[in-house]
């Protein structure tokens, strides 16, 4: 009887077991999407919202990758305009759901980051005339691989720009925020209501 008892409990047991991960498993974030490529139009300037990881390359096709994170959750899409807007969250994302994008382009005029997350371009770019970088209530936009004659950078309610203009750097804030650049152009800044233009060597 008592080897009859320990058998059945075994199974119970395992039972449990099996039920306790399968419930897990589906309270975490669907990750069925990731390292997947987002087919996307052509697009030549970069607008995010609600934070995520953005990672920028040169390379002569656009080419929108899901590094981590899900179409489940995210929206990725271009406008008529040619602006790729990615939205974090589309509707409700699980808690403590990450997105991670790596974009590669061989054309970018404007980058904006919204209510949080970063872009940051990483590797060589080739020269061009003028950018326009701005960050709006939290977030970073890191530029500092791309060799730009004249950036123009804005930040509203906080957040940070890292450039390194070779010309000019046209740089206005408002309500708080940084932006930080190297070199020496030539610099015409605003600020109003607090925020800080660093210059670093």
């Amino acid at each position: 009887m008592q080897y009859k008892w320990l058998k059945t409990e075994r199974r119970t047991l395992h039972f449990l077991a099996i039920t306790g991960l399968s419930a897990v498993a589906l309270l975490m974030p669907s990750t069925a999407a990731a390292q997947a490529e987002v087919p996307v139009a052509a697009f030549d300037s970069i607008e995010l919202h609600d934070g995520a990881k953005v990672i920028l390359r040169y390379g002569q096709i656009h080419r929108v990758t899901l590094i981590k994170g899900s179409l489940d959750y995210t929206s990725v899409s271009v406008d008529d305009g040619g602006r790729l807007i990615i939205n974090k969250c589309k509707g409700r994302c699980p808690r403590g759901y990450e997105l991670e994008i790596e974009i590669v382009t061989s054309d970018i005029a404007s980058i904006s980051v919204n209510d949080g997350g970063t872009i940051q371009s990483q590797g060589d770019f080739p020269r061009r005339a003028e950018i326009k970088a701005g960050v709006s209530q939290g977030g970073t936009i890191d530029i500092r691989s791309m060799l730009v004659d004249s950036v123009k950078a804005s930040v509203e309610q906080g957040g940070s720009i890292l450039t390194t203009p070779q010309i000019a750097l046209f740089a206005s804030i408002e309500q708080g925020g940084n932006i930080s650049y190297w070199g020496e152009p030539r610099v015409e800044s605003s600020v109003k209501n607090g925020g800080d233009i660093t210059k670093h060597n």
